[in-house]
Parts: C-alpha cells; sequence; structure tokens
C-alpha cells in the first residue's frame, strides 16, 4: 500500500488530485489528525487514529492501494512491509513563507497566527521559529530514513517527480497545478528572511537528505 505521506505546501493538494484520478475508490484520504497542532485532544485524537489503523490494517490493505493526506508516518507503521512511504518535500524556506501566507488567506481561531490577533500579532519570522515549524519534516516523516522512502518528490522538480513516480510504481499521475503560491519567497525584508532562515536548520538537514535521495531514484529509474 503507498502511504503518502502530505507534508503542508509542498505540491500535496496537486499530487492528490493526480492520485485520485488514477486511484479512485482505492485512495483513502486521511487529513483528520491535524499533526502541526500539539493541544491535547488532538494528541488523543491522533492516538486513537493509530489504533483504529493497528486494529484494521488487514482490511485497509486488502481495499485501499494507496493513502494521502496528512498524518505522521508511525500511523501506518502496523502496515508493517506492506507499506511503502512517499513524500514530496520543498526548500523549507520557501515552504514555510508560503504555509505563512496560506494561513493569513484562510483566518481559523484554531492557528496559532490568528490566536494570536492575525498578521499583526505573529510574524512571519516568530511563525517559521514555531517548534512544530522548526521540525515540520521530522514530525511527519516521524525520523524515517531517506531510505526507508521507496518515493520522494520535490516540489521544485514536480514534473520530474511524477515521472519518477510512474518509474517506481508503474503509476501515471496526470498533472495537477492546486492551490500554488508562486509568490516566495519574495517582497521579505532581509532581516526577516534571515530570521526564517535560522529557524530552518533542521528541516534543511532532512531536505538535503531528501534531495540526494532524489537524485539516487532518479538516477536509478529515470538514467539521470
Amino acid at each position: 500500500m503507498i502511504v503518502s505521506i502530505h507534508i503542508p505546501k509542498t505540491a500535496g493538494t496537486s499530487f492528490r488530485e493526480g492520485l485520485k484520478r488514477q486511484f479512485g475508490r482505492r485512495l483513502l484520504t486521511d487529513y483528520g489528525d491535524r499533526p502541526l497542532s500539539d493541544s491535547i485532544s488532538d494528541r488523543w485524537r491522533r492516538l486513537k487514529t493509530l489504533m483504529k489503523v493497528r486494529s484494521r490494517a488487514d482490511d485497509l490493505v486488502a481495499n485501499y492501494d494507496a493513502v494521502h493526506g496528512h498524518f505522521i508516518a508511525t500511523k501506518y507503521f502496523p502496515l508493517g512491509d506492506r507499506a511503502v512511504f512517499c513524500a514530496f518535500f520543498r526548500d523549507p524556506v520557501e515552504r514555510v513563507v508560503s504555509h505563512y501566507r496560506h494561513v493569513l488567506r484562510n483566518p481559523n481561531p484554531d492557528n496559532p497566527v490568528w490566536a494570536h490577533g492575525g498578521p499583526t500579532g505573529m510574524t512571519l519570522g516568530q511563525y517559521a521559529s514555531l517548534p512544530r515549524q522548526q521540525r515540520v519534516y521530522a514530525l511527519f516523516t516521524s525520523g524515517l530514513p531517506m531510505d526507508r522512502f521507496t518515493f520522494v518528490g520535490l516540489t521544485e522538480e514536480y514534473k520530474t517527480s511524477l515521472d519518477l513516480f510512474q518509474a517506481i510504481f508503474g503509476v501515471d499521475i496526470e498533472y495537477h497545478h492546486v492551490n500554488v503560491d508562486e509568490r516566495v519567497p519574495d517582497n521579505i525584508p532581509p532581516d526577516e528572511l534571515t530570521t526564517v532562515k535560522a529557524s530552518q536548520h533542521m528541516n534543511y538537514r532532512i531536505y538535503d537528505a531528501a534531495r540526494r535521495r532524489f537524485d539516487t531514484l532518479c538516477h536509478q529509474h529515470l538514467r539521470r
């Protein structure tokens, strides 16, 4: 079963649309876990959904060919060797800027930006420095080493990534361009950009490993 982890603002929405076209009812979309929330209620919700996966692992594998959504990788560890992990990654500064702007366009009192009064209450630098934003890649992937990922895609090389996915799985994902912010990271004051870059060093370690894994897979499957 393809376990596709949708890290926010890494082309996961576009990829989801392609997966829907290809897998139809054999695709499970999983967006209820709120991985970026550390509230007690959300932690409890994630524990309950993990136990649900554990209790119905055989049914999931029988009924679905792929799952895609905002969840933490450990949720699908109960599938064992029947799970093959996939994820897209993006330059961490571009990702967090895009995520911040997405939050500003979609007011939500549960989001820390709006809980602090909206854009006047939390700057981009402050948002990027939130603990879960500083380690968003480690959070969503549960710290899995890159060689555990059967497929790694890069947002910056999205079309090539789709070619790679087809080469690995034999599945042709139709190109979609959905929920994309073309403006990052422009118009950011230099001092704030410095703060954002400094906050993302943990994400860059994983992103650099993802780029190396992507290059290795492209060499193996696309002869690139």
